[in-house]
């Protein structure tokens, strides 16, 4: 942190963020990975905490603070010892309710967002389907307005809480016009008739954090579960992406950091061949390599938060930090896991769950070859 400056208000709240995951999340990590979920009842204490609603107005129940301090919960997040925890409370504080916030309806701030801030309700965000993931216009479940409701007709996959969620953000068609005009986001509950739930999907990584597919059979509500405006959905989530994404980096970045921290440590007390492991050259290397990396990837996360609190557009920025931060923790992880040796593949151990865990964030929230996509054209090359 020697490069990042932080006010005495935010480096005390990193202290306390880090002091309730050391104490409240890490010691259940593994309880959690063998449960398949993370309980509701940390939701609730989250709420409780206010870590559900940091950046959100106080007249909703948020704390109204910088968007600084969701990027530092999420970056303490990432040390938890079981992402999947991190990525379920994420999903509710910064990918499911961000658009809710900010263009829903006092009806739909009063009946979802304030719950969800408070943690008594659970939420996730509908949008991927079995043949639509990163190219969100082509997907097929629609809404159609009949008198005063929408009846909603569709299938979506890889939902995470999708399990748990009492209401999900969906994403529709509302038109089988061209263009991004055809989309609208709605609130659905989840015991609305004609929804159901799939199976609650087995994933090579995340054990902690459940993920449904989700069937939308005629589900009829009423037309004051639309947020926003009618064909403005579209423009919603890709708004909501960019936040959704900065919030995963900062999740790797404490992920980062924790790995990092604990292999440092295991390479100063393990010996071979008579002295420490981390007096061979070959380790000091490593480890110089991998903090260099790790420094890189949290000046620029921290650079680029403060951007969103001056209200610049962070598309850019949060494209490439994404990138470089799926790319660098794939490779610094597996350098983790190879430092530890054998122990390294023992899921008691942290790092083993972190390097299982790497993989998703080149593919979640938008694969590498997409951001790239997304670089490449706020270049003007294509």
């Amino acid at each position: 942190m020697e490069l990042v400056n932080l006010t005495e208000e935010e480096q005390l709240f990193l202290n306390e963020t880090a002091k309730f995951v050391e104490n409240e999340l890490r010691p259940h990590a593994l309880e959690w990975e063998q449960q398949g979920r993370t309980p509701r009842k940390v939701w609730e204490r989250c709420g409780e905490l206010g870590y559900l609603g940091i950046k959100y107005p106080e007249d909703v129940g948020g704390q109204g603070s910088d968007y600084m301090y969701a990027f530092i919960w999420a970056q303490e997040m990432g040390k938890c010892g079981t992402l999947g925890c991190a990525m379920g409370l994420t999903v509710q504080s910064d990918m499911a309710t961000p658009a809710l916030a900010r263009h829903g309806s006092a009806f739909l701030k009063r009946e979802y967002l304030i719950p969800a801030i408070q943690g008594k309700k659970i939420c996730s965000i509908a949008v991927t389907e079995p043949g639509c993931g990163s190219d969100v216009a082509s997907l097929k479940t629609t809404a159609v307005k009949k008198g005063g409701d929408y009846i909603i007709n569709g299938r979506k996959t890889f939902i995470t809480n999708g399990m748990q969620a009492d209401f999900v953000t969906l994403l529709a068609r509302t038109s089988d016009e061209p263009g991004h005009s055809s989309f609208s986001l709605f609130v659905v509950p989840t015991d609305t008739p004609g929804f159901s739930r799939g199976r609650d999907l087995d994933k090579t990584c995340f054990p902690s954090s459940d993920t449904a597919e989700l069937f939308l059979d005629d589900v009829k509500i009423s037309a004051d579960h639309l947020i926003g405006k009618v064909g403005e959905g579209f423009v919603y989530q890709m708004q909501q992406f960019q936040f959704e994404r900065l919030i995963g980096v900062g999740i790797s970045l404490g992920c980062l950091q924790r790995a990092y921290a604990l292999t440092k440590q295991y390479i100063q007390e393990r010996n071979v061949f008579g002295q420490q492991i981390s007096k061979f050259q070959v380790t000091q290397h490593k480890m110089a390599q991998m903090l260099s990396e790790i420094t890189m990837l949290e000046c620029m996360s921290y650079q680029c938060a403060r951007k969103v609190d001056e209200g610049k557009d962070i598309t850019k920025a949060v494209s490439m930090l994404k990138l470089m931060s799926a790319q660098i923790l794939q490779r610094v992880l597996e350098e983790c896991v190879q430092l530890f040796g054998g122990y390294g593949l023992m899921t008691e151990y942290e790092v083993s769950r972190y390097f299982r865990d790497a993989k998703l964030w080149g593919i979640g929230a938008g694969t590498n070859e997409v951001m790239k996509e997304i670089i490449a054209k706020k270049e003007g090359l294509s």
